[in-house]
């Protein structure tokens, strides 16, 4: 799985920061979101379909969890 620049990116997180992968995102102020692309392989796509399961780990760095959305469609998540 890839994080992938997409139409209304505004923000690259972690682009200079060598231990990261970049991570291009839509932040957007108002709402206090951000929000990401990420493009599936064959291999993974395959995996999905026997499994129906894609798995998350998110950072926390011992903080309080913030809360998260996943779509399958961009629509759900911003508003056009």
């Amino acid at each position: 799985m890839k994080a992938i620049e997409f139409e209304g990116h505004n923000v690259k997180i972690a682009e200079d920061q060598p231990e990261y992968q970049t991570l291009p995102a839509l932040f957007n102020k108002q709402e206090g979101s951000m929000t990401f692309c990420f493009e599936l392989d064959e291999q993974e796509i395959e995996q999905v379909k026997k499994t129906g399961k894609i798995w998350i780990k998110q950072l926390t760095f011992g903080k309080a969890m913030q809360p998260i959305a996943g779509t399958v469609l961009k629509e759900h998540l911003i508003e056009q």
